[in-house]
């Protein structure tokens, strides 16, 4: 038996007692015993290297980012074995959702919104708490759909709004766009590395490539385009916050698209600032020196002779 298959195997075998546990105990008490799992799992598998932590998010701070235990995330990860357990008192007590009303009033109204995010916090639970909070939010994810665990497949067919796809893959571009044509919330990544990108000034000598794909299904659908992040305030408590709207004249031709993009990091990016320790590795290679601007006595194309041309 592969490692692969083994994961997998752990997993369904595990399934039923982490759901069977949940029920039983109050989130403290499963909270303490999962942790000794999670940490001896963590130990086995070691701590992910850390990527240098670009001066813009490290308020001041010339150090490594310091990346979270896996622990944490594994503990995190156990809430997508009974996504519809989240929608109980016990569990909604748990998350603090600001803004929630601006997207149930879309939802009212039947408007699409693109909620842009980053790899920041436990992003993969945003969805999960914002449909136990009666949103059926959706996500346009990586890879394809054979890839995605056994155990988490059983999950996303436990989540409230049941017939609604939890997640699209690349693979699924139509179905997503019809998804959001429908009129419902799409969660976005503005740290994809494929696609197109553009580059946002983030201020401090520094820029952030993001991708453009959450940008153009808003303007493609006129959704609302809203910034969403998660932050993990420790022992299974969280805070989700969706941010003001990209304003509307922001999204009307692709020359906007820079201009968007820079309003929602300028959202983003305190909430990034405020937990540094949550970036996850893909969204800090996302921010780069910016180019040295040259002074027009000094570039290089001045150099050539008058009736050479740059232009190929």
């Amino acid at each position: 038996m592969n490692n692969q298959r083994f994961k997998e195997t752990c997993g369904l075998l595990f399934f039923p007692i982490i759901r069977g546990a949940e029920r039983r105990l109050s989130v403290p008490d499963l909270y303490r015993i999962m942790r000794t799992y999670s940490f001896v799992r963590a130990v086995f598998r070691g701590i992910p290297p850390s990527v240098p932590l670009p001066a813009c998010l490290g308020a001041g701070q010339s150090v490594h980012a310091i990346r979270q235990w896996r622990g944490d995330g594994y503990m995190n990860e156990l809430l997508e074995y009974f996504p519809e357990r989240l929608a109980e008192t016990k569990w909604m007590d748990r998350c603090r959702i600001e803004g929630l009303e601006h997207l149930l009033q879309a939802r009212r109204s039947g408007r699409p919104v693109v909620l842009a995010f980053g790899h920041f916090g436990p992003y993969f639970l945003a969805r999960y708490w914002l449909r136990a909070a009666g949103v059926p939010v959706a996500a346009l994810v990586g890879g394809i759909p054979e890839a995605r665990s056994a155990s988490r497949r059983r999950g996303d067919q436990l989540s409230p709004f049941s017939g609604i796809p939890t997640a699209f893959h690349r693979d699924e571009l139509r179905a997503a766009n019809e998804f959001l044509a429908a009129g419902n919330p799409l969660m976005v990544a503005i740290d994809n590395v494929t696609g197109k990108q553009m580059n946002v000034p983030a201020g401090g000598g520094w820029t952030f490539q993001m991708s453009t794909g959450a940008v153009r299904l808003a303007m493609r659908h006129r959704a609302e385009l809203v910034p969403c992040s998660i932050v993990y305030e420790g022992r299974w408590r969280f805070n989700i916050e969706l941010g003001r709207p990209v304003p509307a004249e922001y999204l009307a031709a692709e020359a906007d698209w820079v201009r968007a993009g820079k309003y929602l990091l300028g959202e983003l990016l305190p909430r990034f600032q405020g937990h540094p320790r949550q970036c996850l590795n893909q969204l800090i290679k996302c921010f780069r020196p910016a180019a040295p601007v040259i002074p027009v006595e000094n570039h290089p194309d001045k150099l050539l002779h008058p009736r050479q041309s740059t232009v190929r």
